[in-house]
C-alpha cells in the first residue's frame, strides 16, 4: 500500500499492510536535527522563532511548516501536520513585545519564550473585562494572507502520496488561554456564564472558520487539539464541558462530515468521565490515550469498532530518556494493545517535543514498520 491507502484503511477500521505512523507535531529542534543543512537557506533560523514580526513572522511560519513536512517525510510518516492554527497569521501581524522574553500573539495569548527549554508557552491572556471581550477579534481564517499561507503550504503536497492534516482547536483551549487561565474561566462559568459563553462562541466561530478554510485548501484530516483533562480527570466539570465546549466540537465534526473530511480528536489526560460525549460527536479517531491516565487496550476493547485509535509511545520518559530497546518495547506494547483487526495509527503519547531523542524517533518508526506488519504476529499478551 502507499501512504494514503495505508492511513485511510486504518481510519476505516480495517487492516492495512502495516500500522500507519504519524504525529501531532515536531518541535523546531527536532526539525532542525532531522533536516540539518537543508534549513540553511530558509528564514527558519531560530529555534524559538515566534517573536519575529511583520512579514518575517509570516515567512518564518511558512518556512517552519514546510521544513516540518519534509522532516515527517524523511521519517517515512504516512500523514503530516501541514497546517496549524497556532502558526496561521497575516503579513501585517507583529507580536506585541511585553519584555525580552514575553509577547502577545495573534490570538491574544501572553506567551513566554524559553531558549533553555527550546519552546514557547502560554502564561497569560488579554481578555480580562467585558470591554476587552467586545474589542477582541480572533484571527480571520479567510484573510487573504492566511489563505495565501495555506495555499503555499498545501500546493506542494496536493499531488503527493501523503495524508495532510490541519491542527486546529474547537474553542476551549484558546478560550482559557486568552482568558488568562483555567482558574479564571472556571470562575466565569459560575459567576458570569454569559461572559464565558460569549468568549467561547467568538473563539468557536473563529475555529470553525479555520476548519472550513483548511478544507477548502485541500487538507484530508482535521485534528482538533484542545486538551480537556489531566491525569486525574477533566479540567472542568462534565456539566460545564457539555454546556460550553461540546457544542463547538460538534460543529467542527459537522463541518468535516459535510465535506467528507475526517476529524480526529486529541486530548491529554483521563477522559473517561467525558469520553462517551466526545465519541458521540462523531469523531473518526482519538489521540493519544495518554499512558498512565488511560489504558490503550481497554479503549480498544470498548471503542475499537467505533473509532480509530492513535497513540501512544511514551514521549514523557521513553522517547526522551529511554534506550533504543526501551523504545522498541514500547512500540510493541502499543501495537499489541490496539493494532489487531486494524483501526490503529502509531504516534507518540503527545508530540515529538524538543527533549525527545532523534535516534529514538528513528527506532520508533523502524520498529513499527517491522513489528506492525499485517497479519500481526502473536503477541506476548496472546501467549
Amino acid at each position: 500500500m502507499n501512504h494514503r491507502e495505508r492511513f485511510f484503511t486504518a481510519l476505516d477500521l480495517k487492516e492495512p499492510d502495516c500500522v500507519p505512523i504519524t504525529d501531532l507535531g515536531l518541535d523546531p529542534p527536532i526539525v532542525r536535527a532531522l533536516m540539518g543543512e537543508a534549513l540553511q537557506s530558509s528564514s527558519f533560523g531560530k529555534e524559538v522563532f515566534s517573536m519575529s514580526g511583520g512579514s518575517e513572522s509570516w515567512q518564518s511560519s511558512v518556512d517552519y511548516r514546510l521544513a516540518l513536512v519534509q522532516a515527517c517525510k524523511k521519517l517515512d510518516f504516512d500523514a503530516v501536520p501541514v497546517l496549524s492554527a497556532s502558526s496561521l497569521t497575516t503579513k501585517r501581524y507583529k507580536p506585541r513585545i511585553t519584555d525580552q522574553n514575553r509577547f502577545v500573539d495573534q490570538w491574544g495569548r501572553i506567551m513566554q519564550t524559553s531558549p533553555k527549554a527550546k519552546t514557547t508557552f502560554f502564561v497569560g491572556g488579554t481578555v480580562n473585562t467585558p470591554e476587552d471581550l467586545e474589542n477582541y477579534d480572533p484571527p480571520d481564517a479567510f484573510d487573504s494572507d492566511v489563505v495565501e499561507m495555506m495555499d503555499v503550504l498545501m500546493k506542494p503536497l496536493r499531488s503527493e502520496d501523503i495524508v495532510t492534516m490541519a491542527i486546529l482547536f474547537s474553542g476551549w483551549h484558546l478560550a482559557f488561554q486568552v482568558r488568562g487561565g483555567i482558574d479564571k474561566i472556571g470562575i466565569d462559568f459560575y459567576r458570569n456564564p454569559s461572559f464565558a459563553r460569549k468568549l467561547l462562541d467568538k473563539l468557536g466561530r473563529a475555529c470553525q472558520g479555520i476548519a472550513q478554510a483548511a478544507i477548502e485548501a485541500g487538507v484530508d484530516v482535521l485534528f482538533v487539539a484542545d486538551d480537556y483533562a489531566d491525569n486525574h480527570g477533566p479540567l472542568i466539570s462534565p456539566k460545564f464541558f457539555r454546556e460550553f465546549e461540546l457544542p463547538n466540537l460538534k460543529r467542527i465534526v459537522e463541518i468535516g462530515k459535510k465535506r467528507g473530511v475526517a476529524v480526529l480528536k486529541h486530548s491529554d489526560g483521563n477522559l473517561y468521565p467525558i469520553l462517551d460525549d466526545i465519541i458521540d460527536t462523531g469523531i473518526d479517531g482519538l489521540h493519544p490515550i495518554e499512558p498512565g491516565a488511560m489504558d490503550l487496550a481497554d479503549i480498544k476493547a470498548k471503542y475499537g469498532k467505533t473509532i480509530c485509535l492513535f497513540g501512544n509511545v511514551d514521549c514523557r520518559y521513553v522517547l526522551s530518556f529511554g534506550r533504543e530497546e526501551d523504545v522498541r518495547k514500547d512500540v510493541r506494547r502499543c501495537i499489541d494493545a490496539a493494532a489487531r483487526g486494524g483501526g490503529f495509527v502509531l504516534t507518540s503519547s503527545n508530540s515529538l517535543h524538543a527533549n525527545v531523542k532523534v535516534e529514538n524517533i528513528h527506532a520508533m518508526v523502524e520498529e513499527a514498520r517491522k513489528y506492525g506488519k499485517y497479519p500481526l504476529a502473536s503477541s506476548e499478551q496472546d501467549t
